[in-house]
């Protein structure tokens, strides 16, 4: 990597920076500064060598430098080249999985997945669907239940592994027994209403990632489809031989305030 005293010394004979006295190294920040011994008398004026002007005009000589050779031509022909329009017939959704079922939510929706927090119950508040509380990045975020809305099981409970479960890498360590499985996730979805949003998680059993699914693979629902979550779906598609129920924002978030005692 070519640092400043480098870039500049190449054009400059006399040194790689002005300096203020024919006495003081080129880079004295790094040999009497606050990168060196700190022996360098303009310290008990300016405190550290960025308020210095010494390394104020070594700055301006290094980011004043005229550009490699090609250096500008390379950056003609990237801002030149016209951009990607995006696919207007393709949709990005948050393929998961809940159970034994498959089920998406379009990335719009999502704020974030982040790993699994431990849920707090709300005294008198908690039921099958509004789970409890949970605490994401310092806000507390009310958690639902999507196995309990879709009429799912849930086969082990939303907390995190504990640190005993986990192998060097922080991920769960796979005996001969058991296989390993993706760890659960947890989802941060928004809605919008008007000027109001709401943020709400969910904890899921797995998470695929996001997918570009082409519109034209969409299939409309079934009625006659006794599926979990069929009230609750938009629409059905096939990925990767597994069919997902793409579950429609506005419906969930109604069905899940539903739910919520008053």
């Amino acid at each position: 990597m070519t640092t400043p005293s480098d870039a500049a010394a190449a054009g400059s004979p006399a040194g790689p920076f002005p300096s203020a006295a024919s006495d003081r190294p080129a880079d004295c920040w790094r040999e009497i500064g606050v990168g060196g011994d700190r022996s360098c008398p303009e310290l008990a004026t300016f405190i550290h060598c960025r308020n210095c002007p010494v390394m104020a005009d070594a700055a301006a000589v290094f980011f004043d430098r005229p550009p490699p050779r090609g250096y500008l031509d390379e950056w003609r022909e990237v801002l030149e080249t016209p951009l990607d329009e995006a696919d207007s017939d393709s949709l990005s959704l948050l393929v998961f999985r809940l159970a034994d079922e498959w089920f998406a939510l379009t990335a719009e929706a999502l704020a974030e997945v982040t790993p699994l927090r431990t849920v707090h119950k709300i005294p008198h508040r908690s039921n099958q669907v509004l789970a409890g509380m949970v605490n994401v990045r310092g806000q507390l975020l009310l958690c639902g239940s999507l196995h309990g809305l879709l009429g799912l099981r849930q086969s082990a409970p939303a907390v995190p592994l504990p640190r005993s479960a986990l192998g060097r890498s922080g991920q769960p360590e796979a005996s001969d027994r058991e296989p390993l499985r993706t760890p659960a996730r947890l989802l941060v979805a928004v809605h919008t209403e008007g000027r109001t949003s709401r943020r709400w998680a969910f904890a899921v059993d797995e998470v695929a990632g996001v997918q570009r699914i082409a519109t034209a693979d969409l299939r409309e629902v079934p009625s006659t489809v006794g599926k979990p979550g069929q009230r609750f779906s938009a629409a059905l598609f096939s990925w990767q031989s597994r069919r997902v129920s793409l579950l429609d924002t506005e419906r969930l978030f109604t069905g899940i305030h539903e739910q919520v005692p008053q």
